[in-house]
């Protein structure tokens, strides 16, 4: 009997206990964390799918695994075949709804309602109930059961908390709870219960490594209209940390489901984010006012002193990125793979000051690897990395400074046409992007099709959003903004951060993708200030790292785009050239010079005539 094969018998024989017949293992916990801490990795467990997205539906004869596109490589490669069925989703929802709209005929499914959203557990019930079913909740997690009767250890992590200091947040704890009082008061509600951990986190200047990768306490928080609760494990709060948040009042983590039955009045949840825990703990007296929590918005336009700290930030991790590419460029031919690249430039990212770890898993693909999306080396699929293909990095890293997320494809070789051909549509659309100019009304959907324009030319495409929005010494994919052809309905406003990501992928060959992060700052210019139309914005590109010289077909660029590069270039060896050591430097100049030189009168040429 394989591993997985036993695991799913205990947790079937646990389910014919509590008599139900299907069981949902999401991949979230019960703060929608998107990395989890190893005891919340239940998904990962019953199924041995590593992605950061998809969810498990058990029935008792076969097992379910709904996932993305950018997943379904890595969950061919991963699942047991005899065990699992993949549910291939169109969209970033999950197809597990569709299942049981056709099979769940008068079956019983089960769920921890901690790890299940209020709208979604009631779309669950009604397909249930439409089907002859029921849904019930369990509260005990039979995943966790399961790992106990295996004698592991699902205790909560618990590191120290510390104060991000108004040096790099730019306001006080106090002057935001301050904030959120006024916002309950003038929507006529008298509690705000948090769960989301960044929200939390933003809200009191606290931060920690309770989660890997997210620089995170494990929480809850409630809000009152003149009172505010922090539920945490008290062992991790110093006396420093304790007198900073005072008079907010501590609580023991676990003692946050009885404060929650004791209030009373008007409670505010987000309805994204709120369990269905949460509102069931809830007394039914209570009025519920389910809308949007207002710190998301407020924590999405980084403020002054945080937008300067993310040009701070990037600034560092061009070093660390630029020094790593010149010791690939000059050591390659020694045999290097690609784990041995992730933990080369966690070395040069641990240099920088105030650097706190990476800010995702760093994915390091070359060749057939790098057309997994989210590919994620291991002993068993590393790969020597030579001149014969593409090599991906997406990699990034937590500051106190800010957050960072960049990707870089390059050829240590000579690149095929058809190679660079994909690349350089890739970079237009990038591009394309990047020199965006909008109005106030614009969301990031309504952007979208720049990026993939010049792949749809050559009837490619990517499935994958082009733009996720990044926290500031937070998650690397915080919301409500986001760059993809699914509707967000959320204008892109000055101070958030958003990513331009666009690629392709050509499976069991190789993988492209360019990101930037890039700032939403105001259009400034003399026709942006003197229009009608406006507020105008545009893209402040974060990222400073060239491309890679070898893969760009220079014929296939317009002068506009020749230009865009060049005084982007101008820009990084301006900002990060003298930062490096000489030899990083040299390589960094021969890389800008390169192009630069090469395309000077065309540069000079556009520019002219735009003058």
């Amino acid at each position: 009997m394989t591993a997985i094969k036993e695991k799913l018998s205990q947790l079937r024989t646990l389910m014919s206990d509590h008599q139900i017949d299907l069981y949902i293992v999401p991949s979230t916990d019960p703060h929608c964390n998107e990395y989890l801490p190893e005891c919340w990795k239940r998904r990962a467990w019953i199924s041995d799918f590593t992605g950061s997205a998809g969810e498990v539906l058990v029935a008792q004869n076969h097992a379910y695994l709904s996932t993305d596109g950018r997943y379904f490589l890595q969950a061919e490669q991963q699942l047991d075949a005899q065990e699992y069925t993949l549910l291939r989703q169109n969209s970033f929802y999950p197809e597990t709804e569709a299942w049981l709209q056709q099979h769940a005929l008068n079956k019983t499914l089960g769920i921890d309602p901690r790890l299940i959203g209020i709208n979604r557990a009631k779309r669950l019930q009604q397909i249930l109930n439409d089907n002859g079913g029921q849904l019930k909740l369990i509260e005990v997690n039979l995943i966790d059961q399961c790992r106990v009767a295996n004698n592991e250890n699902i205790s909560l992590p618990c590191s120290q908390a510390f104060i991000l200091s108004e040096q790099y947040s730019g306001v006080s704890s106090a002057t935001k709870i301050s904030w959120l009082q006024q916002e309950l008061r003038e929507h006529n509600a008298d509690y705000i219960v948090l769960n989301a951990l960044d929200e939390i986190a933003w809200l009191f200047n606290l931060r920690g490594f309770d989660i890997d990768y997210n620089p995170l306490i494990i929480s809850y928080a409630i809000i009152g209209t003149d009172t505010a609760r922090l539920f945490v494990n008290l062992s991790s709060i110093s006396d420093q940390v304790n007198n900073y948040l005072q008079p907010v009042k501590l609580h023991q983590y676990e003692d946050f489901g009885s404060v929650l039955e004791s209030l009373s009045g008007v409670i505010w949840l987000d309805d994204k984010i709120a369990s269905y825990w949460i509102l069931n703990k809830i007394n039914s007296k209570n009025q519920i006012k389910l809308a949007s929590s207002p710190i998301v918005h407020q924590k999405a336009c980084k403020n002054v002193i945080e937008s300067e700290g993310a040009r701070i930030a990037h600034v560092k991790d061009a070093v660390a990125l630029i020094s790593f590419l010149s010791w690939l460029h000059t050591n390659w031919q020694s045999g290097i793979d690609e784990l041995t690249c992730i933990d080369k430039l966690a070395q040069f990212r641990e240099k920088n000051r105030n650097f706190l770890g990476s800010s995702f898993a760093t994915i390091s693909g070359f060749a057939a690897n790098s057309a997994v999306i989210h590919y994620s080396a291991t002993q068993e699929t590393n790969k020597i990395i030579d001149d014969s293909n593409m090599y991906l990095l997406d990699s990034g890293g937590q500051y106190l400074e800010g957050t960072t997320d960049i990707t870089r494809t390059i050829h240590l070789g000579t690149a095929s046409k058809q190679q660079k051909r994909h690349y350089t549509l890739v970079l237009k659309g990038h591009l394309a992007l990047g020199r965006a100019i909008f109005n106030r009304s614009t969301c990031g959907e309504h952007l979208d099709i720049l990026a993939r324009a010049p792949l749809w030319s050559d009837y490619l495409d990517y499935r994958h959003g082009t733009g996720h929005g990044v926290g500031s010494c937070l998650c690397v994919h915080e919301g409500p903004q986001k760059i993809s052809q699914m509707n967000s309905g959320v204008p892109l406003k000055g101070g958030m951060i958003v990513s331009n990501e666009p690629g392709v992928y050509l499976s069991g060959q190789y993988g492209i993708r360019i990101e930037n992060l890039c700032l939403v700052v105001i259009d400034e210019s003399k026709a942006a200030q003197a229009s009608e139309y406006g507020p105008f914005y545009k893209f402040e590109t974060l990222s400073l790292v060239p491309y890679c010289s070898e893969l760009i077909d220079v014929s296939m660029l317009t002068s506009e785009e020749i230009a865009q590069i060049c005084e982007y270039y101008q820009l990084i060896k301006l900002k990060v050239s003298n930062l490096l050591d000489s030899s990083a430097q040299a390589w960094l100049d021969s890389e800008l010079s390169l192009f630069i030189q090469v395309h000077e009168e065309r540069f000079i040429r556009y520019n002219t005539v735009q003058d």
